[in-house]
């Protein structure tokens, strides 16, 4: 049997991470969401953080909603992905979670105008992905927002996501970046590097 390359075995595991999460149900995300930002609201990131990098959850991504109301609540900075070109994202101020416009790709999003945040100031990040590898490795899902955005950002990147796509190992390249925890509704892992 043909070994597949590396290109050929990212393809293949996104695809099966994004059928996976495709057939969960509306009840198995509100739970695994509930669950999920339960866990990090209680860490000592969250906690210690006083500007926060979220992201407007999308189709059956985990949802931090809660987290950014709870920042918010706590008057926290919150800022969220702001879509700038076909290839990069820069963090937007958020004051409310309600009456989001949506973005090019239906995306929740801030509303215009925008007031940017300086990445260097960003002391959490909230990152979700396709998928992760226990060791902090992230599949994202195949643009790039992430990886570039992740290149220049300060802040300890926490990897969000559920058990269903948690994986041991996951396809990396060297554009891939990683994350330094994971939280999933059951575990709150430090990753020991990829």
């Amino acid at each position: 049997m043909k070994r597949l390359s590396l290109k050929e075995e990212k393809l293949r595991v996104r695809r099966e991470l994004k059928e996976t999460a495709a057939a969960f149900s509306k009840s198995y995300v509100s739970e695994a969401s509930r669950a999920v930002c339960e866990k990090v609201l209680k860490s000592k990131e969250f906690r210690e953080a006083s500007v926060i990098f979220g992201y407007l959850s999308f189709r059956n991504e985990i949802s931090v909603d809660a987290v950014l109301e709870e920042a918010l609540r706590l008057g926290k900075t919150v800022a969220v992905p702001w879509i700038v070109s076909q290839t990069e994202m820069k963090p937007a101020l958020l004051h409310s979670l309600d009456n989001l416009p949506l973005d090019r790709y239906g995306i929740r999003t801030a509303p215009e105008p925008v007031t940017l945040v300086g990445q260097e100031t960003i002391d959490l990040i909230l990152v979700p992905g396709a998928g992760f590898a226990v060791t902090g490795r992230r599949m994202g899902r195949g643009a790039g927002f992430y990886d570039r955005f992740l290149t220049h950002a300060g802040g300890f990147r926490l990897g969000i996501t559920c058990d269903r796509l948690l994986r041991e190992e996951i396809p990396l390249d060297e554009y891939d970046q990683p994350v330094e925890a994971l939280v999933t509704e059951t575990r709150f892992i430090y990753c020991k590097g990829v």
